[in-house]
């Protein structure tokens, strides 16, 4: 099934920057109506001047989605400015890097709280108008849920063990939603990014002492990302692993877990040598 997109409305979650940022750039040539969310009004506002230089319809609705009223609001204010919602995109998240035995309960919990629980709860109260959606549509018309998990939801990383829980925990709902979500006409979407070129590390980053190497500057651009994104809502595509690193390494999850492991625990013991020696 290819999803046409003229005319529909999408809620996009972090949005201000990073991925969520050029996902709403991408879908510009689709002719959606975007409302679009994430802590920072400025950013969401510099954001929301670019995309009306092409005609994009946009609404710009600051929202912290860990508090449950904000998001009962945010969910009302897209209904009240476009009449209707067709589309939830979750791009939002936060993550931690660096070893469990040195963090935190703070850490896990909002972590926790950003990327599972929130994401958890939106979609939840998104479901009434996302049925409503399918059943004021076409016949061949069916709204989405998607979100950017990432590929700590598949495979376990050394030194995001917050990130890995909280995105593993998120691939398990999402599964679960699948067969839930058949009998509300709607479908439930997967993207997982590896690692991904920030705009801002120490932002999105609750701590940054990991001990595995990972290339943050040469990673995978979130405009490559955005694209990926775009392409499996608008072809349907149930999980997808975003670049060939990912690809290889969700592969490998499936294949061969004890090979994955073995090189996670090399590259580990790798950057203990390098560190101390």
């Amino acid at each position: 099934m290819r999803r046409r997109l003229t005319g529909r409305v999408v809620l996009l979650t972090g949005a201000t920057r990073g991925i969520g940022r050029r996902v709403a750039l991408a879908l510009q040539s689709h002719g959606v109506r975007l409302a679009i969310t994430g802590r920072s009004e400025a950013e969401l506002e510099s954001l929301a001047v670019e995309l009306r230089k092409t005609g994009t319809e946009v609404a710009v609705l600051p929202c912290d989605l860990t508090i449950a009223s904000a998001r009962e609001r945010l969910v009302a204010d897209v209904v009240a400015k476009f009449g209707q919602l067709d589309i939830l995109l979750n791009a939002a998240g936060v993550s931690s890097f660096g070893e469990f035995s040195t963090s935190t309960e703070e850490i896990l919990r909002k972590v926790l709280e950003i990327n599972f629980f929130a994401a958890g709860e939106l979609t939840r109260l998104c479901v009434p108008q996302l049925e409503k959606s399918w059943q004021a549509g076409p016949a061949d018309w069916r709204p989405a849920v998607l979100h950017v998990v990432s590929l700590c939801g598949r495979v376990g990383i050394p030194s995001l063990p917050e990130h890995c829980g909280s995105k593993h925990a998120l691939v398990g709902l999402c599964e679960a939603l699948r067969c839930e979500f058949e009998r509300h006409g709607i479908d439930m979407l997967m993207v997982l990014p590896g690692v991904v070129r920030s705009d801002d590390l120490n932002r999105h980053l609750l701590r940054n002492e990991g001990k595995i190497y990972l290339n943050f500057e040469g990673a995978q651009r979130p405009e490559s990302v955005a694209k990926t994104v775009v392409n499996a809502l608008v072809n349907n595509r149930k999980e997808t692993a975003a670049g060939f690193v990912c690809w290889w390494a969700w592969f490998c999850k499936r294949a061969a877990p004890r090979a994955l492991r073995w090189i996670m625990a090399v590259k580990v013991a790798k950057f203990a040598r390098r560190n101390t020696g």
